[in-house]
C-alpha cells in the first residue's frame, strides 16, 4: 500500500470514494436483478396460476348456479312466468360456464388434468346440459314434478361427475401453485443472502477504506496540530523525541501532509532563530544583523524594524537625557519661587475673605432690617386701608341718615298741613253749632275739642320739624367732615403705599447686595482654595524636579548599559541566553531549502 500513501491526498479520497460507488453499484446490481427476477415470479405466478385458477372457481360457481337453477324448475313447473325467468338465468349460466371453461383449458400443463377437463365436457355437454333442457321443457308444459325428478336421476348423476371434476381441478391448481410459491420462496431467500453477503462486505470495506485512509490523512495532522497548539498555547516549540521520529516518518510520504511537515520544520527552526536573536535585543545587544528568508519575511522585517528604531530610539534618548537634566534643575528652581510666591498671596487672600465676610454679615443685617420695615409698613397700609373703608362706609350712613331726614321733614309738612285743616274744620263746626243753638251743643264741645288737638298737633309737628332741621345740619356737618377724613385717610393710604414699596425696593436690593457679597465671598474662598492648591502643587512640582534630575541621571546610566551600533559604548552585563534551536536541535541560521533543514531534525 506504499503506492496508496504516496498518492495526493486528494487522490487518495477520489480512490476511496470510487471504490464505495463500485461496491454501491454492486449492491445496487444484485438488489435489482432480485427485484426483476421476484418480479417475473410474481408475473408467472399470476398469469399461469392465479387467473386460471380465478376462471376455474368462476365455472364452479356458475355450475352450482345450473345445479340450483334446475331444482327451481322442478319446483316452479307449469308456472310459465316464473320458468322464463329460471329459462333465461339457466342459458346464461350455459355461456359462463363454457366460457370460463375455455378460457382455463389453456392453462393446464398436465396429461391428468387434461383427462380431467376432457371427463367433465363430455359428461356437461352429453348428459347435464340435455337433462337439464328436457327438465325445463318438461316443466314448461306442466309435468308433475315427481316426473321431473326421476328424469333428473341422471343429470344429477352427471352433475356430481362435473362438481368432483371441478374439485380435482381445483386441487390441481393449487398445489402447483403451493410449489410456485415454495420455488419463489426459496429464490427470494437465496437473493436475501446474496445481498446481505453482498452489504456486509460492502460494509466491511468501507470501514476499513475509511479507517485506513483517516488513519493516514488524520494521523499526521493530529501531530502536527498537537505541536502548533502547545506552541500557540505555552510557547514551547521544543520537539520531543517521539515529535522527531514522527516528523521523520512523515518526510517519506509525497504527499501534501509531508510538505506540511516540511514547512513546519523549516518555521520552527525560522521562529527558533528570530528568538535567539530576540534574546540578544533582550540582552541588551542591538549591533545584530539577521539574514531575510525573502522580501515576504515579516518576522525577519519586524526584527530589523525593532533594531534600528531601538537604536535610534537609545540614540535619542541618550542625547536627550542631558538636556533633560538640565531642564529639570530650572524647573525646580521655578517651582521653588512659584511656591514661596504662592504661600505669600494665600495670605494676603486669606485676609481679604475675612473683611469681605465682616462686609456680607453687616449687609445681611441690613436687609433683614428693611425686610422688618417692608412688613410693618405694609401691616400699617393694610390698617390704614381699613380705616378709610369704614370712613366711607360712615359717610355713606350718614349721607343716609341725611335722605332720611328730609323724607321725614316732608312727612310733618303734611302731619302739619292735615293739622291746619282740622283746625279751619273744627272753627266751620263751632260756627255751625252756634246757628244751631240749643241742638249744637254737643257738636260745639266737639269741635272745640278738635280744635284743640289739631293746635297741639301743629305744635307738636312744628317742634319735631324744628329738631329734624337741627339733626339735618349736623348730619351735613357730619357728611363734610367725613368726607375730609375720607380724603386724608385716602392720601394716607397712597403715602403708606409709596413709602411701602420704596421699603421693598430697599430690602430687595439689600438682599441682592447682600447675595452679591456672598457670591463674592465664595469667589474670593475658591480663590483662596486654587491659591492654595496651587501652592501646594509648586511645592510638589519643585520636590518632582528635584526627583525628575535624579532620574535622569539614573536614564543615563541605564542607556549606558545598550550596546549602540556605530558606538563604542561597552554593556556593563553578560549575555546569559540560550539558544533555542540548541535545545532543538535545530541547526543556526536561516533554512537552505525544506527538505534539507527537515532532514536534520
Amino acid at each position: 500500500m506504499a503506492w496508496f500513501r504516496n498518492l495526493k491526498v486528494k487522490a487518495k479520497l477520489v480512490v476511496g470514494f470510487l471504490l464505495v460507488v463500485v461496491l454501491s453499484i454492486v449492491i445496487g446490481v444484485v438488489g435489482i436483478y432480485g427485484i426483476l427476477t421476484m418480479d417475473k415470479v410474481s408475473e408467472t405466478m399470476y398469469f399461469d396460476q392465479a387467473l386460471p385458477l380465478g376462471d376455474l372457481s368462476g365455472a364452479t360457481e356458475y355450475f352450482q348456479r345450473l345445479r340450483v337453477q334446475s331444482r327451481n324448475a322442478i319446483i316452479y313447473t307449469g308456472q310459465l312466468d316464473e320458468l322464463r325467468g329460471v329459462e333465461s338465468d339457466i342459458n346464461a349460466r350455459f355461456t359462463q360456464f363454457e366460457s370460463s371453461m375455455q378460457a382455463y383449458k389453456p392453462s393446464i400443463k398436465s396429461d391428468e388434468a387434461m383427462k380431467i377437463y376432457d371427463a367433465t365436457g363430455n359428461n356437461y355437454y352429453n348428459i347435464f346440459k340435455p337433462g337439464i333442457i328436457e327438465v325445463l321443457d318438461g316443466a314448461k308444459q306442466g309435468v308433475d314434478s315427481v316426473t321431473l325428478l326421476q328424469m333428473m336421476t341422471g343429470t344429477t348423476a352427471a352433475a356430481n361427475v362435473v362438481a368432483d371434476n371441478l374439485s380435482q381441478l381445483t386441487q390441481i391448481r393449487m398445489d402447483v401453485m403451493q410449489d410456485a410459491n415454495v420455488e419463489s420462496t426459496a429464490l427470494g431467500n437465496t437473493l436475501l443472502m446474496a445481498i446481505i453477503i453482498v452489504v456486509v462486505v460492502a460494509a466491511l470495506i468501507s470501514i476499513f477504506l475509511a479507517l485506513y485512509i483517516s488513519n493516514i490523512i488524520s494521523r499526521p495532522i493530529a501531530t502536527l496540530s498537537g505541536f502548533l497548539k502547545m506552541a500557540g498555547t505555552t510557547g514551547d516549540i521544543s520537539l520531543r523525541p517521539e515529535d522527531v521520529r514522527n516528523m521523520e516518518d512523515l518526510s517519506k510520504i509525497k504527499d501534501e501532509i509531508g510538505e506540511l511537515s516540511h514547512g513546519a520544520a523549516s518555521f520552527v527552526q525560522h521562529v527558533t532563530h528570530i528568538a535567539d536573536e530576540l534574546n540578544s535585543v533582550a540582552d541588551g545587544d542591538l549591533t545584530i544583523e539577521l539574514a531575510l528568508l525573502s522580501d515576504k519575511d515579516i518576522m525577519g522585517k519586524a526584527l530589523l524594524h525593532m533594531v534600528d528604531n531601538l537604536n535610534a530610539l537609545f540614540s535619542e534618548i541618550n542625547h536627550s537625557t542631558t538636556q533633560v537634566s538640565s531642564g529639570s534643575k530650572q524647573i525646580a528652581d521655578g517651582a521653588q519661587s512659584l511656591a514661596q510666591g504662592s504661600t505669600e498671596q494665600a495670605s494676603s487672600i486669606e485676609e481679604l475673605s475675612a473683611s469681605i465676610s465682616d462686609i456680607a454679615e453687616k449687609t445681611k443685617y441690613n436687609a433683614e432690617k428693611a425686610s422688618k420695615a417692608a412688613e410693618l409698613a405694609n401691616t400699617i397700609m393694610h390698617n390704614a386701608e381699613e380705616g378709610s373703608r369704614q370712613m366711607d362706609e360712615m359717610t355713606t350712613a350718614v349721607r343716609d341718615i341725611n335722605t332720611a331726614s328730609q323724607n321725614i321733614k316732608k312727612v310733618i309738612k303734611v302731619i302739619d298741613d292735615i293739622a291746619f285743616q282740622t283746625n279751619i274744620l273744627a272753627l266751620n263746626a263751632a260756627v255751625e253749632a252756634a246757628r244751631a243753638g240749643q241742638h249744637g251743643k254737643g257738636f260745639a264741645v266737639v269741635a272745640e275739642e278738635v280744635r284743640n288737638l289739631a293746635s297741639k298737633s301743629a305744635d307738636a309737628a312744628r317742634e319735631t320739624g324744628e329738631m329734624i332741621e337741627n339733626s339735618m345740619e349736623k348730619a351735613e356737618l357730619g357728611t363734610r367732615i367725613a368726607d375730609k377724613t375720607a380724603a386724608s385717610l385716602t392720601e394716607i393710604v397712597s403715602g403708606i403705599n409709596e413709602s411701602s414699596q420704596i421699603v421693598s425696593e430697599i430690602s430687595q436690593s439689600s438682599d441682592e447686595q447682600s447675595a452679591g457679597i456672598m457670591q463674592i465671598n465664595v469667589g474670593i474662598d475658591q480663590v483662596a482654595q486654587v491659591v492654595q492648591q496651587n501652592s501646594a502643587t509648586a511645592q510638589q512640582s519643585a520636590a518632582a524636579s528635584e526627583e525628575m534630575s535624579g532620574q535622569s541621571s539614573r536614564l543615563e546610566d541605564l542607556v549606558a548599559q545598550f550596546k549602540l551600533k556605530n558606538s563604542g559604548s561597552e554593556l556593563r552585563f553578560s549575555s546569559s541566553s540560550t539558544h533555542a534551536a540548541k535545545q532543538l536541535a535545530i541547526p543556526e541560521g536561516p533554512p537552505s531549502s525544506i527538505g534539507d533543514d527537515f532532514g536534520k531534525y
